[in-house]
């Protein structure tokens, strides 16, 4: 272990957000699920020494949030002892083996389930293998982003791939240690004491450190920025379906376009010079529109990763190696909501309006200010109570957004081929997770991958549908779907109304 290696750290106020959400109960974790090419369970030995070596090569994987010893700050530091059954859970639903997705079950235990605690002995991710080829994830959001819940599916899928392979065996010896030979969910797969010499990498950094001060304003104090005008002749915000609670239920709608299909609206948005997000966001709006009404603009917000703002030539010593080792990954907590985009009622769709989005959005992922869209949290909140002030308040009121776009982009799945061995890769993923209570009405979920095509998770409250004329919103996933499709000229568009 290098002197320079940064093993525990304190938790900083971006990250402190989420530990306070999540405490009061304004949001459980965000999960992915992967189908791996090979059957994971069948050599239980092989997923120990996978998992091993992804929790030592990225140890905030095995981190907890505790309080300090004065109660004055908390600490990220990893626990002191870990069994593979503290990291691992056995289910025996079957999904790709026999062609289905993961199943809205599945994404709702994963997403809502309380499975985590802070101050104790145990990690804030859990995978759980499903029958015997789907590996699901599930975060807690302090340490974590959505970022993350792909990068571990592909973390595992490169380890899986190393330690099957015989030529790597002496390496793995030497850089993790050696294996037990029987292995048993109460077998220890981490021990800090003696698995303090292994751990090579830094915590990731905290998100500030790419970012401007928060008392710099995002949008230059000018009252005519992009996010602050409402569309002509519509001055207020939809008010949303029904008040903020915490007493709901969430349903988890899988919306896939197979890869041919997303390689034509990929290419159509290329042509027009926009983003597959920009074009999302518009056709989000025509969807979703029958819900909105017309008296109203909806306002729709693109979760943007502070990643993009990292550097290791401005980095301090002790994170300078993570964040210029080619093909390290930044796990963390980079999370920003996004800057608001106001649209008016659509009934018609325009490449125009998709690209005054793409424009905006495209000065929005660049904007390092954005912290100050959460001064008041870094001025006032503290850094080891719940902070229940800055949450209570927004039950009984309208959400703030009526959609949230996250999109983690195309994952990196390669095929990894073993000599004499089948190879390893994996044929889909998919990503979803909670919504906060005061957050968005709407929240899709996307992830793409070379073999599965494009995946989009829609959720929403589902436990009343008394604000609407629907009994339920079963149709507006196919409805989405169709208009993807139709709009990037995939299928034939006879009208260009809904």
């Amino acid at each position: 272990m290098a002197s320079t290696v940064l093993l525990e750290r304190p938790l900083f106020p971006g990250e402190n957000f989420f530990r306070c959400r999540y405490e009061l109960g304004f949001y459980y974790n965000f999960a992915s699920v992967a189908a791996f090419s090979q059957d994971v369970k069948q050599d239980i030995p092989l997923l120990y020494r996978a998992l091993r070596k992804s929790i030592l090569d990225y140890h905030i994987l095995i981190c907890n949030v505790f309080k300090e010893n004065d109660g004055k700050n908390s600490v990220i530091r990893p626990i002191k002892l870990a069994t593979l059954a503290d990291l691992v859970l056995f289910e025996p639903e079957l999904f790709s083996p026999q062609g289905k997705p993961a199943s809205e079950q599945c994404l709702n235990y994963l997403c809502r389930t309380s499975f985590f605690q802070f101050g104790v002995e145990k990690p804030l991710f859990k995978a759980i293998l499903y029958g015997t080829h789907d590996v699901g994830a599930t975060f807690e959001h302090t340490l974590f982003d959505g970022v993350v819940a792909m990068y571990f599916q592909e973390i595992l899928l490169e380890n899986l791939a190393f330690c099957d392979n015989p030529l790597n065996d002496k390496r793995y010896h030497d850089l993790y240690g050696t294996a037990p030979e029987h292995i048993t969910l109460s077998t220890t797969i981490f021990d800090y004491a003696k698995d303090k010499q292994y751990l090579r990498n830094s915590l990731p950094p905290p998100l500030e450190l790419g970012m401007q001060d928060p008392s710099i304003d995002y949008a230059d104090n000018d009252p005519n920025h992009y996010s602050k005008i409402c569309p002509e002749g519509y001055n207020e915000k939809w008010p949303g379906r029904l008040p903020a609670s915490k007493d709901v239920s969430v349903a988890f709608k899988t919306i896939n376009i197979p890869l041919e299909q997303f390689k034509q609206i990929l290419k159509k948005c290329k042509e027009n010079g926009v983003t597959f997000t920009s074009y999302l966001n518009c056709i989000l709006a025509l969807t979703l529109q029958p819900i909105y009404g017309d008296k109203h603009y909806s306002l729709s917000v693109v979760a943007i990763t502070l990643r993009r703002f990292l550097r290791a030539d401005k980095a301090s010593p002790e994170y300078k190696a993570i964040l210029a080792e080619d093909g390290y990954r930044i796990l963390g907590m980079y999370a920003h909501m996004g800057v608001p985009e106001k649209i008016p009622p659509l009934t018609l769709f325009s490449w125009d309006h998709v690209r005054a989005i793409n424009t905006r959005l495209a000065q929005s992922v660049k904007n390092d200010k954005l912290l100050s869209m959460l001064k008041k949290w870094y001025d006032e909140a503290s850094l080891v109570e719940d902070n229940r002030d800055f949450f209570e308040p927004l039950l009984g009121k309208n959400k703030a957004d009526s959609v949230k776009i996250s999109n983690l982009g195309l994952a990196n799945l390669p095929v990894y081929e073993i000599p004499q061995k089948s190879h390893w890769t994996v044929n889909d993923i998919v990503f979803a997770q909670d919504l906060a209570p005061n957050a968005a009405e709407f929240v899709f979920d996307v992830v793409s991958s070379p073999r599965g095509g494009l995946n989009i998770v829609m959720s929403y409250f589902d436990h009343t549908f008394a604000d609407s004329e629907h009994d339920n919103f079963d149709e507006y996933p196919g409805m989405l779907k169709k208009l993807l499709l139709e709009h990037a000229g995939v299928f034939s568009l006879e009208n260009a109304k809904i």
